[in-house]
């Protein structure tokens, strides 16, 4: 089974491999395939062990994430910045908590009757 971790973290590849940087997508590594194609980037794996739901994800992923982002307004309680800084166990989770303030745009009769 290929180390994930390793791969998505080679400095060869990425530049500043821990640094959390979504934009690299939009730059350097727009044409990466997330298919199984590229094998600089796995996020579903490949081959036979591929992840059996990839094309749902992918299609649902855009639909989810429109109807919520046209669904809410979301806030940062805090004057701060958030922190994005990852804690490196058996998965990545992130080092401090988010705290986000999720503010409905419509009045909550609304979404009642969804």
């Amino acid at each position: 089974m290929p180390n994930l971790w390793k791969i998505h973290r080679d400095p060869s590849v990425w530049s500043d491999p821990l640094e959390f940087k979504p934009e690299r997508f939009l730059t350097t590594h727009k044409d990466v395939d997330v298919r199984g194609q590229d094998f600089e980037l796995l996020p579903f794996g490949s081959g036979r062990r591929m992840c059996a739901g990839m094309s749902l994800g992918l299609r649902m992923l855009h639909y989810i994430l429109a109807n919520f982002l046209h669904s809410f307004e979301i806030l940062n309680p805090s004057p701060e910045s958030i922190d994005v800084t990852e804690v490196l166990e058996f998965t990545s989770t992130k080092a401090t908590p988010l705290e986000i303030l999720v503010k409905p745009y419509l009045s909550l009769e609304c979404y009642e009757t969804m």
